[in-house]
């Protein structure tokens, strides 16, 4: 699970957590397209919200691992990050990654909606002072980190309505509660790297992973709930999709996906299955999200 970068260029590639901002852009063009399907575009600020997004949220991965970079060179699957390679001076990651946040944060609030500028600086805000460093003092780490990993959709909505609608709110629901067994997974999985780097999550205080089981079922059931909430028909009477009811992709894709997140986060809280289904849950988690907002966009666009 180690990252290692081949060159300066890649190393500043993977100092922006590519992975990680792909699904900022994701969930908050989500949020975008999915609000009053009915009102047209604005590709000024479509263009302005999707690279905005991208350049702040890579320019928070920048500084969080500027910010991190000690905690890094001692864990297994970050000790090859550009800093603690010695590919990029702290410093030179920390002016690139401000760089990109002051950027991506402009042009959100200048190219699409003020409001939209607003949480974004506010998603900004709270991964970085607030969940990063909350990282190593105590679990609950993973609710604080949970908001701004679930604020994109709403930048979305903002971006295109200048408010937050019913549609926003629900898809912010539906990634804050995700967020927690995705992440309680990969906690077990990497319970001795996050101990060497000081971390204070869940597995840590509790190595038996119990705790991490007891939250991913408590957010399990609230993510599946806002995933039937956000069924088009259920909201949105006046839609005159063809594609409504049980004829509808995304309550058979969300449906299914869920079933099958579900079945994997009951076995994560049998003790005598937890490590051995760790790696399953969380892979299923990383394709869970993408699958179900690709599926309702598309749903709601065509």
């Amino acid at each position: 699970m180690s990252e290692r970068a081949g060159s300066v260029p890649a190393a500043y590639w993977e100092l922006t957590k590519p992975r990680l901002s792909f699904l900022s852009v994701l969930t908050s063009l989500a949020g975008y397209f999915c609000s009053a399907p009915a009102q047209p575009t604005d590709a000024k600020a479509l263009v302005s919200l999707a690279l905005g997004t991208a350049l702040a949220a890579g320019g928070c991965g920048a500084v969080n691992m500027w910010w991190e970079s000690d905690a890094d060179a001692k864990m297994e699957r970050t000790r090859n990050r550009p800093i603690p390679a010695g590919l990029i001076r702290p410093g030179a990651a920390l002016l690139f990654g401000l760089l990109l946040l002051g950027l991506g944060v402009t042009l959100v609030w200048v190219g699409a909606h003020p409001l939209a500028g607003a949480l974004t600086a506010a998603t900004a805000f709270s991964y970085l002072f607030l969940y990063t460093p909350l990282k190593t003092l105590t679990s609950w780490c993973t609710l604080v980190g949970s908001l701004p990993g679930a604020i994109p959709p709403i930048i979305g909505t903002a971006a295109k309505l200048g408010h937050v609608d019913r549609m926003g709110w629900l898809l912010f629901a539906l990634l804050f509660c995700w967020q927690v067994p995705h992440f309680m997974a990969l906690a077990v999985m990497c319970r001795d790297d996050y101990a060497r780097g000081g971390f204070k999550v869940a597995t840590v205080d509790d190595p038996s992973g119990r705790s991490a089981a007891v939250w991913a079922m408590a957010f399990i059931l609230p993510m599946l709930f806002a995933a039937g909430m956000i069924n088009q028909t259920f909201f949105d009477p006046a839609c005159t999709s063809s594609l409504r009811g049980w004829a509808s992709p995304y309550l058979w894709v969300s449906g299914l996906a869920g079933i099958w997140f579900l079945k994997l986060t009951l076995e994560f809280a049998l003790p005598t299955r937890r490590a051995e289904v760790a790696k399953p849950l969380f892979l299923a988690s990383i394709l869970y999200l993408p699958l179900v907002l690709l599926t309702l966009t598309l749903s709601r666009v065509f």
